[in-house]
């Protein structure tokens, strides 16, 4: 399939905010690409821009066969950041509404997430998996993340000691394995444009940045809670299995954000779960591995399709 441009066919704010939990309504930006018969929900990880996730929607636009969105959690991007402590049950409501907003209230959708963003697609696949008709998750856990001393460190030298020339070669070295960005790009197309992955990657990034707004700090903080106090118990994973969704996860075995062993985990749980391993794969596999990534999904999609699972029960 062509990764060709494509451009939204819809895009704006939809105010959400509806499902307790003492929230205030805010707006959440999205953008629509494609106008296919299956719907699919992405959500994007911690601190990044909704646009990370444009190599997979304008491909499945490319397909005729998806309406695919993708949109900014609150706290980043074109979303409204309110002050206070987030919660991925908190940003998976969000999604909830949104999905309401956008008149996916008699459909299932593919939904696919990645870091935080699998954190929020567990909790919403728990509040509500009779809308759900594949699940992805990508780099991510059920456990609170703790982070480990290099990812603290790299942050703090960031923040505090680097040049802004630095601050983006050691957030991508942190994100990407470094010999990989050393390559020439795979894709015969992407060699054309790129010398190195490390060249693609970087202006890849600053494209997405001016796409989108730098996260504020009120923004960076409640994401940074959400992260830290995510709990998804076993039994809820259980019950998540015992719904009969299909289940992709996905890893990186040079994941320095989440550890492979927190997917084998996961995996371990659930048991029914499809788990592909990405040897000597990062963190942000769905911009580093694209035409595996984009397969897979397109694999995953295809048989959920084709075996829809028992209409599940919602949450009040």
């Amino acid at each position: 399939m062509s990764l060709a441009q494509a451009a939204p066919v819809e895009k704006g704010r939809i105010k959400v905010g509806y499902r307790g939990q003492g929230r205030q309504p805010i707006h959440l930006y999205y953008e629509k690409y494609g106008t296919g018969p299956e719907k699919v929900l992405f959500v994007m990880g911690f601190a990044a821009p909704c646009q990370a996730w444009d190599f997979q929607t304008k491909f499945l636009a490319n397909t005729g066969q998806y309406t695919a969105v993708l949109y900014d959690n609150r706290g980043n991007g074109h979303s409204d950041s309110p002050f206070g402590l987030y919660t991925t049950s908190q940003m998976a409501a969000d999604a909830l509404d949104l999905m309401d907003g956008l008149g996916w209230t008699d459909c299932r959708v593919h939904l696919v997430g990645v870091s935080m963003g699998g954190m929020i697609s567990l909790e919403i696949a728990d509040i509500a998996p009779d809308r759900i008709l594949s699940l992805t998750l990508t780099s991510t856990t059920a456990r609170r993340l703790l982070p480990s001393w290099y990812v603290v460190a790299t942050f703090a030298k960031i923040i505090f000691f680097y040049e802004p020339h630095d601050q983006l070669s050691a957030a991508m070295e942190m994100v990407y394995p470094v010999e990989w960005m050393n390559k020439v790009p795979e894709d015969p197309a992407l060699a054309e444009q790129y010398e190195t992955n490390r060249e693609m990657i970087t202006l890849t990034f600053i494209r997405h940045i001016g796409q989108s707004r730098l996260q504020p700090l009120q923004g960076s903080l409640g994401q940074i809670s959400a992260c830290l106090r995510h709990n998804f118990s076993d039994a809820r994973l259980r019950r998540l299995k015992d719904t009969g969704i299909p289940i992709l996860i996905v890893t990186g075995t040079h994941d320095n954000m989440v550890p492979a062993a927190l997917s084998y985990r996961l995996n371990r749980v659930l048991k029914v779960a499809q788990l592909e391993v990405f040897e000597g794969s990062g963190h942000d596999i769905p911009e580093e591995q694209v035409h595996r990534y984009n397969k897979l999904l397109l694999q995953h999609f295809n048989k959920a399709s084709s075996h829809s699972p028992p209409r599940a029960e919602a949450k009040l």
